[in-house]
């Protein structure tokens, strides 16, 4: 009954419209995007009021989070997922990303051309249900997604990009430096934990990312400390890596930027 009613709410409030690239589910609130026949869902839940802004979630590791036809997500841990109320109470539009069938993890699934169109397909269905001003998350291996659709949509297609822990080290992953970061000519808001221990998203890194976005027209780096013991190891989601104990802090910070900006 509550996904039904949330359905509900996304129908009323933001006015659904059924598109062959983004056919919302029976519930109303989920869509599947298919790029090159790998499709993946997209769950959007609005606040209870007018959205004051829409953030468009890019979740960290492979990327999967299960996002099932009913609305409800089997892997909700990551740092930005597990804050979705935070952002309900505090009046955004929440939109969650699940990976694409077949690409999660890969080299190139988030930066990669598929993942573009991908973005695309996500910005335009966003925009066709709110008027509200449209922002890329992306945290730790989704930072490289968020920046790299603010590098390539179409200028006015987002308000701005936020990244939290963002990989920064090559491996057998993307990084922000995969991304054309010259290109991104919109706001960028950088927050890391000086205690985050994971070896490919070094907080050090977050001088030489801002010093890269040479076209962006302000960007900001937001420096965290403390929090609760590590219940993961430091690359996963319940570590400093994920801002663990300190969530509030975190989103409340990202949220008055966003708004301010």
């Amino acid at each position: 009954m509550l996904l039904f009613r949330r359905g509900l709410i996304v129908a009323v409030l933001l006015g659904l419209v059924a598109k062959a690239h983004a056919a919302p589910d029976a519930a109303g609130n989920v869509i599947t995007i298919a790029i090159d026949g790998r499709p993946q869902n997209v769950l959007l839940v609005a606040p209870a009021t007018r959205p004051v802004a829409a953030v468009v979630m890019f979740p960290g590791g492979d990327g999967v989070i299960g996002i099932s036809p009913s609305g409800s997500i089997g892997r909700p841990g990551n740092f930005l997922i597990r804050t979705q109320d935070k952002w309900l109470a505090r009046g955004f539009l929440f939109v969650a990303v699940d990976a694409a069938f077949g690409r999660a993890g890969t080299i190139g699934d988030r930066v990669g051309q598929a993942n573009l169109r991908a973005i695309a397909e996500i910005a335009r269905a966003v925009r066709s249900r709110t008027p509200a001003p449209i922002w890329l998350l992306g945290t730790s291996a989704g930072a490289p997604a968020a920046l790299a659709g603010a590098a390539s949509l179409p200028a006015g297609s987002i308000k701005g990009v936020v990244i939290s822990s963002p990989v920064s080290m090559p491996g057998g992953h993307d990084s922000v430096f995969d991304v054309p970061l010259a290109r991104i000519s919109v706001p960028v808001l950088i927050q890391i934990h000086q205690d985050d221990h994971c070896p490919v998203t070094p907080p050090a890194n977050a001088a030489r990312i801002k010093a890269a976005l040479t076209s962006a027209p302000v960007v900001e780096v937001q420096q965290f400390s403390g929090g609760s013991f590590p219940r993961s190891t430091v690359c996963e989601a319940f570590a400093q890596h994920g801002f663990i104990g300190i969530e509030d802090q975190v989103v409340a910070a990202a949220a008055n930027w966003i708004v301010a900006h």
